[in-house]
């Protein structure tokens, strides 16, 4: 019994992808980061004391995330489908410090540009679009962090990248031979990227975690892969 509900479930899935019609997606974002960014003390030697007198908070103005990629939406049935993309970023991931003690205020901005592999389930509903689903994040290159007193950035080294998930609702309506979905999607990481630089023997030090949240405008422009 439970061979012969395999093999129906197979079928079903192969006559839902023979008569879908798959569509090619193409993004553009602009939005804004809601990520932040935590000290590791222990690589600076800094005591917990002195982690008491200095605090971070979120600083909108450094905060400001865009991209762009493509997708492939597979359908099943009328409602449902499968769509795995790639999207390329420029991620702004901003904060504002101070230490009481030594009567420092600065903001920060660490800068760095990453390849994400999303992996969504979609489902349409009239003309709204949802979808929802994980993603892989590829830092590219290295990390740039300035601060606002200074005009030099300086370079940080990175972790491999992320994890994270992300769920997006749009409205579509024809243009052409497609549709213009217009819409917004929130994406959280779920493991942080870690930057760091490092002494000329190799030990790491000014390390920070870098946790990406984006809440972005999404534009899409969707095509059918046969006319």
């Amino acid at each position: 019994m439970k061979k012969i509900l395999a093999l129906a479930a197979v079928a079903v899935t192969a006559v839902a992808l023979a008569s879908a019609d798959p569509l090619f997606v193409g993004h553009a974002y602009f939005g804004v980061g809601l990520g932040s960014a935590v000290q590791d003390w222990n690589s600076n030697n800094n005591t917990r004391s002195d982690l008491n007198k200095s605090y971070y908070s979120w600083n909108f103005g450094s905060n400001l995330d865009f991209g762009a990629g493509v997708a492939i939406n597979i359908p099943f049935g009328d409602y449902f489908g499968f769509q795995p993309g790639v999207d390329f970023y420029v991620n702004n991931v901003g904060y504002h410090f101070e230490n009481s003690s030594a009567n420092v205020k600065r903001d920060r901005t660490f800068t760095y540009l990453s390849i994400d592999i999303p992996l969504l389930l979609t489902a349409k509903i009239n003309k709204w679009n949802f979808s929802i689903g994980p993603y892989v994040s590829i830092p590219l290159g290295d990390t740039s962090a300035l601060y606002s007193d200074d005009t030099n950035a300086v370079k940080y080294k990175h972790s491999w990248g992320s994890i994270g998930a992300m769920v997006g609702v749009g409205y579509e309506q024809r243009i052409g031979l497609g549709r213009l979905v217009i819409g917004g999607r929130y994406m959280h990481d779920f493991m942080p990227i870690d930057v760091y630089r490092e002494y000329s023997n190799g030990t790491k030090y000014d390390t920070l975690s870098l946790w990406r949240g984006a809440l972005a405008v999404d534009v899409a422009y969707k095509i059918p892969l046969s006319f």
